[in-house]
């Protein structure tokens, strides 16, 4: 009985890492991801452990049964010796004591050989046993392989909507943007377009007033000529009273 080692590949991630998404959210089932590949890692190892103990004791029975044949033939074979010992017991007393002897000698091997026979048996049924154990270990352990892989679809396929609700998100929220950075774009041109009319309106603002300070400042030239004037007219009015008088 022999038994092929079975090939398990437990190097690497069993699942890439999310990359690009830096919810919370993303990060625990990135988290969640990691710990079940370990775990799965971990049971693919136990199992192989189990196999190899499986094959150990499979190789121990086949001994045990290679033992049994052996001793098998030994029985056989003195109990042949035994048939021919009584065979020749008619030829002479001494050589009958012999046989006698001989045939004791004979039985306690064959009873020697019975009872380690039966030990062997025992060993068998126990070694047959535990490996009914190994096997119901075994099938237990893939059945846990068969609930974690469950578990790592449910976690990919949560994983696959949660990234496509974000860009989903992503490109609704570049849209708005887009919508709020053209409004705001055609209220700058608004403002920069009000700007310059109210400096070309400010410059205008500027030159009439220039032309006010200038005519303010020849209106008050006049007022100054005139009120100089009147000044030396009230005096020499002034002045020809006093020399009437």
């Amino acid at each position: 009985m022999k038994f092929i080692e079975p090939a398990f590949e437990t190097g690497g991630d069993l699942w890439p890492a999310l990359t690009n998404v830096p919810d919370a959210d993303a990060r625990a089932l990135n988290d969640k991801l990691a710990r079940q590949s370990d775990e799965l890692t971990l049971r693919l190892t136990e199992i192989l452990e189990l196999h190899n103990v499986q094959q150990q004791q499979a190789n121990e029975l086949q001994e045990a049964y290679d033992e049994i044949d052996r001793l098998g033939e030994t029985v056989s074979a003195l109990q042949e010796a035994v048939t021919q010992y009584k065979a020749g017991a008619a030829a002479a007393e001494d050589k009958i004591m012999l046989l006698e002897r001989g045939k004791a000698s004979l039985q306690a091997q064959l009873d020697g050989a019975l009872e380690e026979s039966k030990v062997l048996a025992d060993r068998l049924l126990a070694a047959e046993a535990a490996f009914n154990r190994r096997e119901e270990s075994v099938a237990s352990s893939i059945r846990q392989i068969g609930f974690l892989n469950a578990e790592l679809t449910a976690a990919a396929a949560e994983r696959f909507k949660l990234v496509a609700a974000m860009q989903g998100e992503q490109r609704r929220q570049r849209s708005v943007f887009s919508q709020q950075k053209s409004i705001l774009e055609d209220k700058l041109q608004e403002k920069e377009a009000l700007a310059a009319t109210q400096g070309m309106k400010i410059k205008e603002l500027e030159g009439v007033r220039d032309e006010l300070q200038k005519r303010v400042r020849v209106i008050e030239a006049l007022l100054t000529s005139e009120r100089e004037a009147a000044e030396r007219k009230t005096r020499r009015t002034t002045e020809t009273r006093g020399a009437a008088g």
